[in-house]
C-alpha cells in the first residue's frame, strides 16, 4: 500500500518490521517503529501509521485561539511549548503565537481532534440517531472512547457530539438505511438505533453475540444483525456448498462443522443464511500460495505467533492474525497473510449492495432512517530492508 504524505516528496509503502525488539526511529515522533510503518526506500523516511495519520491542520484545546498546522523540518530542533522538552520531528505550530507542541503533548492532551474545513465545508452532520448535530472529529487511541454504532474502539475519524458524549465511526455513521446483505438474501435489512423488539435484547444472527449498539433488522424474519458483521463480506468457495463463505474469528455459541461433524466456535467458515459452517483447519487450503504483493511463496501454517505472542498483522487488510488461527506465511520476510484475504483476490467484488429506499414503519416508535435517506451525509539514507518488507 502506498500513499503521499504532506512531509515527504517520495510515496511511502506500508512495510513490516522484523525486529520488534529494537525497531527503527519515526521521522515524525522519534519513538521506535515495532509492527507496521511506512517506508521511503529512496531516502529511508519513517512514520509510524498513526503518524502518517495525523491531520495537516486542527484546532487543539490547548491552543483554542489559532488553529495549529503540521509541521516538519528534518534540519532542525525545537523546544515544546507544553512539556519544554526538546524534540524533533514533527510538531504542530501556531506561525501567529510561536507555539509548538510535539507529537506525545498533541495526543496526550486531545481526546477527540476536530478537522478543519476544506474548501468552506462545515463537516457537520445530523444523523438520524440524534438530535444534536455531529462534528467531524479526529479520535486518538489515548481517548478510549467506544463507537455507539457498533461498540468498538474508535481511533481515527469520527463524528462527535459536542453537548453530550455520543460518538460514532465515520464509516458506522455513513450506514444506509438499508441495505440488501447476502448474509438475508430474501429481504432488506433496515438500520436501527436500537432492538426493535419489547424485550430491548438479541443476539447477531451471524456472530451470536449481543447486540448493544445499531442493528440490521428483516421485520419478516426477525433476522439481527451487527454493525460489525454487516461490514463482513462472504469470500471463500467451499465444494461443498453452493454458497460463499465467510470467516469468523469467534462465534458466540457452538455450532457443528458440516465436514467433520465436532463443535466450532473459533477460526470457521460459515454460510450465515444456510447455517453451514466448516473449521478453518477442514478447508482444503493449498499448502502453498504466490501472493502478488509478494515475491516469496507463502506457506499454510496452523499458527503464526510474533516475538510478543500477539500474532502479527495481515500484510493485505491490516488486521491481527490470531496466534491460533491458520495462515499464509513467509517466515524469510515475517510476511503473513489471512487465507480469506489471498483468497478474495481472484473473486468479484461480492460487497453488499446499498439501498436508499425507506423503513417500514416501526410500530415501537424505534429510531430509523426516514425513506430515501443515508443515516448520516457529510456536508461538508537507506533503510534497512532486512527490517522491512515491502507489502
Amino acid at each position: 500500500m502506498e500513499i503521499s504524505h504532506v512531509s515527504h516528496e517520495h510515496p511511502l509503502t506500508l512495510c513490516m518490521t522484523e525486529d520488534k525488539d529494537v525497531g527503527e526511529p519515526c521521522n515524525g515522533c522519534s519513538k521506535p517503529i515495532f509492527d507496521l510503518g511506512y517506508v521511503c526506500y529512496d531516502c529511508g523516511f519513517l512514520l509510524h501509521k498513526n503518524c502518517a495519520k495525523l491531520p495537516p491542520k486542527v484546532h487543539h484545546r490547548l491552543h483554542p485561539k489559532h488553529p495549529l498546522t503540521l509541521h516538519f523540518d528534518s534540519s532542525e530542533t525545537f523546544e515544546c511549548s507544553v512539556c519544554n522538552k526538546t524534540g524533533s520531528g514533527f510538531a504542530f505550530l501556531c506561525s501567529k503565537c510561536q507555539f509548538i507542541m510535539d507529537v506525545t503533548c498533541f495526543l496526550r492532551n486531545q481526546p477527540y481532534l476536530d478537522v478543519p474545513p476544506l474548501d468552506g465545508k462545515t463537516r457537520k452532520l445530523q444523523h438520524f440517531s440524534h438530535d444534536h448535530t455531529l462534528t467531524l472529529c479526529y479520535i486518538t487511541q489515548q481517548s478510549e472512547r467506544n463507537c455507539e454504532g457498533c461498540e468498538q474502539q474508535i481511533s481515527g475519524p469520527a463524528y462527535c457530539c459536542k453537548e453530550c458524549d455520543l460518538t460514532l465511526h465515520k464509516s458506522c455513521a455513513q450506514w444506509p438505511s438499508q441495505v440488501e446483505h447476502p448474509f438475508h438474501p430474501a429481504h432488506s435489512l433496515t438500520l436501527f438505533t436500537e432492538l426493535p423488539y419489547r424485550a430491548g435484547t438479541a443476539g447477531c444472527d451471524a456472530c451470536r453475540k449481543a447486540i448493544r449498539g445499531f442493528v440490521y433488522h428483516c421485520d419478516k424474519c426477525s433476522f439481527d444483525l451487527d454493525l460489525v458483521c454487516a461490514s463482513l463480506t462472504p469470500s471463500l468457495e467451499h465444494d461443498k456448498h453452493d454458497h460463499l463463505l465467510t470467516f469468523f474469528e469467534e462465534i458466540y455459541e457452538k455450532v457443528s462443522c458440516n465436514s467433520c461433524g465436532k463443535p466450532c466456535r473459533n477460526n470457521l467458515y460459515r454460510c450465515v443464511s444456510c447455517k453451514f459452517n466448516v473449521h478453518s483447519t477442514c478447508v482444503p487450503f493449498p499448502i502453498t500460495v504466490e501472493h502478488r504483493h509478494h515475491p516469496h511463496s507463502l506457506t499454510l501454517e496452523d499458527s503464526i505467533v510474533g516475538e510478543d505472542s500477539s500474532g502479527i498483522c495481515c500484510a493485505s487488510c491490516e488486521k491481527k492474525i490470531s496466534p491460533k488461527a491458520r495462515a499464509y506465511y513467509c517466515a524469510e520476510c515475517c510476511y503473513g497473510v489471512h487465507p480469506e484475504c489471498v483468497v478474495p483476490e481472484e473473486q468479484p467484488d461480492r460487497a453488499p449492495t446499498r439501498r436508499g429506499k425507506g423503513p417500514r414503519k416501526d410500530r415501537r416508535n424505534r429510531r430509523s432512517a426516514e425513506p430515501g435517506q443515508r443515516s448520516g451525509t457529510d456536508e461538508d539514507t537507506s533503510m534497512r530492508r532486512k527490517l522491512f518488507q515491502h507489502t
